[in-house]
């Protein structure tokens, strides 16, 4: 299952259920719609997930204390740190479905000329078929079939950030994620 989903945003806007939209997108869409279907995943081993990150990841730090930028909306600020909450949100699915035969890793799949890299970023990069090539790669490669808990830069595996290795944030934003997402 390759979860894809991305936006970025020039200003704060909010969902219908009062989530800000690129946290609610880039990160809560990917995190629900992952766990309600955990035991289908689970019963379909071998399966793999692919969660599509981005490099900014690197350069954010989460903001524990407003996670929905309610004092601070900045449009990379929003983006990067709901791409560093997948990485985060990534490792601790691995950890929790390890002995499952389902494996679930991170990708930056590069820079691609999408709408999405023009409106937030003002610039163009590969095309969108040329990019296809990492995510199919993690979702179909016997190279890597029983790889998981992973951060990929194409098709390398690479470090993520430091912060992301950082259990007590993983834990709290999975529990964040059930709150947010009404799991629990």
């Amino acid at each position: 299952m390759d979860n894809n989903a991305g936006v970025y945003m020039n200003e704060r806007k909010l969902t219908a259920d009062g989530s800000e939209t690129t946290f609610a997108v880039n990160f809560l869409a990917p995190f629900l719609l992952n766990n309600l279907l955990l035991d289908l995943l689970k019963k379909s081993a071998p399966f793999r997930i692919v969660n599509v990150t981005s490099l900014t990841h690197m350069s954010a730090d989460i903001d524990w204390s407003d996670i929905q930028s309610e004092r601070g909306f900045g449009g990379y600020k929003a983006y990067s740190q709901s791409k560093l909450a997948i990485v985060l949100f990534t490792y601790v699915l691995a950890w929790r479905l390890d002995g499952t035969g389902v494996t679930a890793n991170c990708i930056h799949p590069g820079i691609i000329n999408t709408k999405l890299l023009r409106a937030g970023f003002g610039m163009g990069g590969e095309s969108v078929e040329e990019s296809t090539r990492a995510p199919v790669y993690l979702a179909s490669s016997p190279d890597i079939q029983n790889v998981s808990n992973r951060y990929f830069d194409d098709c390398r595996p690479m470090r993520s950030s430091p912060i992301s290795y950082d259990i007590d944030l993983q834990e709290w934003l999975w529990r964040l994620g059930e709150d947010l997402a009404g799991l629990r």
